[in-house]
């Protein structure tokens, strides 16, 4: 099967990693990868994987007359141009990576009359544009994938099959020895005292992630006089607000006295090995789509603490691979980390739980599996549909 992938941004983030992960582990599929030229398409090639560079177009809603229809003109455009290097490709399946790719490969339809499947990574937004984009999706999509329950139902119904796959993790687990060496390395390099207790959470920089209860957490320990340290790895992106919230996070920290407790690290690409070198991870999202990270952390036997919203109950079961709390309350999660850093056997007992947990659920193979089902099902679809017309233009004549 041909298989073109349509990612709308060259910036790396959940989804991207999704993408690159799943494409990689196609036992059926080639991939083409088609996104505006940066660090998606070079990670592509790196990975081995096919791929051509479009133009960028970032549309926006305006007021201004002459600015939407700039706008509409724009996204006609960009719109034919995938349309051509789709068909210039070969692809028998179109796969949008988001809402917006969705929308720019559903334009053309009527033209390259190749099924389009929008895979829905977050919720569409609220209030009218969210409206018009579902009523739009019902219309020009042929199918959907969604990550989690929640995505599936907060996206409402739709004409096209919605299929529930999970992201999957390569689930490289590591050796005893060498998370002790990642444990002893990490912490130097990230200057960090051998033998306390550290807490990371990892993830886009952004007020949902909600950074901020992590280091309130941090503080409350160490006014009970557990001297912990905290990893906030990631970096903002995409909106000046998320430049404006890593601001805010190192002014709340200096605020709390806890600045020498804690390590921004910006990006990183060893995820596996920090989970590793940390003895918990912590996830303080409100309303997380799904968690990648927490499946990554839990294949290495790391015990998450969570916020029991969006689609992380699907992932961890609670108090047996994991602990919920509810979102933006502070102490329950400051009581729910102590449990973990002062009881080795619920510690314990939890990382091996988490490991089976991911093993059986949530693994790459599964994930990649699946959706090469998807694509098989959508082509046979289309194969029929030709057929049929072939035959009904052949009684006309």
């Amino acid at each position: 099967m041909r298989i073109a992938y349509y990612n709308h941004t060259s910036s790396v983030s959940g989804a991207e990693i999704n993408l690159l992960v799943t494409a990689a582990h196609y036992q059926r599929s080639e991939v083409l990868i088609m996104a505006p030229e940066g660090e998606l398409l070079e990670r592509a090639r790196e990975a081995g994987l096919a791929a051509i560079a479009l133009p960028s177009y970032n549309a926006r809603l305006s007021r201004n007359p002459l600015r939407l229809a700039a706008g509409v003109l724009g996204m006609i455009g960009a719109g034919k141009q995938l349309s051509d290097a789709a068909m210039a490709g070969g692809a028998e399946v179109i796969h949008a990576n988001s809402l917006r790719a969705g929308m720019m490969a559903s334009l053309f339809y009527w033209r390259h009359r190749i099924p389009v499947v929008w895979h829905l990574h977050d919720n569409p937004p609220e209030g009218l544009v969210g409206k018009l984009i579902r009523m739009y999706a019902a219309r020009a999509a042929q199918a959907f994938i969604a990550i989690s329950e929640p995505v599936m139902k907060g996206f409402g119904s739709s004409s096209g099959p919605v299929h529930l796959i999970h992201n999957g993790a390569v689930l490289g687990h590591f050796s005893e020895l060498e998370k002790k060496r990642y444990r002893v390395d990490l912490r130097r390099q990230l200057n960090t005292p051998a033998g306390c207790k550290v807490m990371v959470i990892i993830g886009q920089i952004t007020p949902w992630k909600r950074q901020e209860d992590a280091i309130r957490a941090l503080h409350s320990l160490i006014q009970q006089g557990e001297e912990s340290y905290l990893w906030i790895v990631g970096e903002p992106k995409f909106r000046e607000e998320n430049m404006l919230y890593l601001k805010e996070l190192k002014r709340l920290a200096d605020e709390l006295n806890v600045t020498r407790y804690i390590r921004f690290t910006g990006f990183r690409n060893d995820v596996d090995q920090l989970c590793c070198a940390a003895d918990l991870l912590l996830l303080c999202s409100e309303n997380e789509p799904f968690g990648r990270v927490i499946i990554e952390a839990m294949a290495q036997g790391t015990p998450v603490v969570a916020t029991g919203g969006g689609g992380v109950g699907e992932i961890i079961e609670h108090e047996r691979s994991g602990l919920l709390y509810e979102t933006g309350n502070v102490p329950q999660l400051v009581d729910y980390i102590r449990s973990l850093l002062n009881n080795d056997r619920l510690r314990k007992q939890i990382s091996i739980n988490s490991v089976e947990r991911v093993n059986g659920h949530f693994s790459i193979e599964q994930a990649a599996a699946v959706t090469e089902q998807v694509y098989a099902q959508m082509i046979w679809e289309r194969t029929g549909r030709d057929k049929g017309l072939q035959q009904t233009k052949g009684v006309a004549k």
